[in-house]
């Protein structure tokens, strides 16, 4: 049997951050969540995660500044940007930023799922 993947959302829409939470925990996922960079560091001091579910409008530091600052740091973390930027380059602009992979707001919860499972290798049961 393979450990639970530990992911941390980072979105500073606490309704949002929650319900993905529960979608990913029903999931098999061991799920943090925090609603900007410094909340992240701090969970990343407790202890380390596999991914980050991270929004790119996020109060005092941008989503794209985190995800190459986490990049830099902590090289093995995967990056999945969830965002609500819509404009034709915000995805490869992500992308170009280090994310491991972008999905748009909404997203479907399986599909969150299954980017996740790949991103951490978890196994198709």
């Amino acid at each position: 049997m393979h450990p639970s993947p530990d992911i941390i959302i980072v979105e500073d829409n606490v309704a949002l951050r929650e319900a993905l939470a529960d979608h990913l925990e029903d999931d098999g996922f061991v799920v943090r969540g925090v609603d900007d960079g410094v909340s992240l560091y701090a969970a990343l001091a407790e202890r380390a995660t596999q991914a980050l579910v991270l929004d790119l409008n996020l109060p005092f530091e941008d989503g794209s500044a985190i995800a190459k600052r986490v990049r830099k740091d902590f090289p093995g973390i995967a990056i999945l940007i969830l965002s609500a930027r819509v404009r034709r380059n915000d995805g490869g602009e992500a992308f170009a930023n280090v994310a491991d992979a972008y999905l748009s707001k909404p997203a479907m919860p399986d599909e969150l799922t299954r980017v996740l499972r790949r991103l951490c290798q978890v196994p198709v049961a």
